[in-house]
This record gives C-alpha cells, sequence and structure tokens, in this order.
C-alpha cells in the first residue's frame, strides 16, 4: 500500500512529495539550517570541548560535526534513511518503524528524507542529531 493513500478516512501523511508544501518547505530549508546551526554551535565551543576533556573533547567534537554533516547531506540530496546504531533503549523500535515505512512504500523506492512522512522524518533528525553526539 502507497504511504500517500488514504485509509479508513485518515487522509494521507504530509511529505515533502508536493514541491512547495509545507513539508517540502520544512525539510529543503528549515531542517538544513536547524542542522547547520547545531554544527555551528558545536565548533564555536571546541576550546570548551578541550578545557573540559582534553584530546577526547576535540575528538569527539570532531566526530560529531562530521556526523551531522554527513547527516545534512543526506536530507538535502534525499538519501535513503539509515537505521540507527547506537544501541539506546529505543534503537530498535525507531529501526522498526523505519521498516514499516520502507513495507510501506514497496520495493519500488526507498524510504527517504522527501518521500516519506514529513513529522516522522523531523524527529528522525533529531534522534539522528542525539545519535551523532553520543557515538564515540
Amino acid at each position: 500500500m502507497a504511504v500517500d493513500q488514504t485509509v479508513h478516512g485518515v487522509p494521507p501523511s504530509l511529505s515533502a512529495k508536493v514541491t512547495g508544501s509545507f513539508a517540502y518547505l520544512t525539510i529543503r530549508d528549515r531542517m538544513p539550517t536547524i542542522l547547520t546551526k547545531a554544527i555551528d554551535t558545536i565548533h564555536r565551543n571546541k576550546s570548551k570541548f578541550f578545557e573540559e576533556h582534553g584530546e577526547e573533547g576535540i575528538s569527539a567534537e570532531k566526530q560529531a560535526i562530521s556526523l551531522l554533516s554527513k547527516l545534512r547531506n543526506e536530507l538535502q540530496t534525499d538519501k535513503p534513511l539509515l537505521e540507527l546504531m547506537d544501541g539506546l533503549p529505543d534503537t530498535e523500535s525507531w529501526n522498526q518503524y523505519m521498516q514499516r515505512q520502507q513495507s510501506q512504500l514497496g520495493d519500488q523506492e526507498p524510504a527517504s528524507w522527501f518521500k516519506s512522512p514529513w513529522l516522522y522524518v523531523e524527529c528522525y533528525m533529531y534522534r539522528r542529531i542525539q545519535e551523532a553526539i553520543r557515538l564515540k
């Protein structure tokens, strides 16, 4: 069943499939801006990380910036959504929900930023930010 079909009278989820829609503009413009601000904030605090954690703090800062930059690129180029890898208690639930989204899309296309429901990908972005900051 396609994600954008009406089921039991419930309208389809908002997604960035519709150019110019709220969901499209949010994913295209606002979400990359949020990621850029997160990257900038981490970079501006580089000296604080060094003062508090030494070289390990600088290494963690570099890795977080790298992961968030990669995430921003995935979003902007509508790459497939990736499973979470950090092993937190909710990781499996997130990955199962992503598999559900993929099954609704079928085999024709991967679940991606612009093809998946907007609310899901917005929450997924924040969860990926958490993952990027926690991974070492």
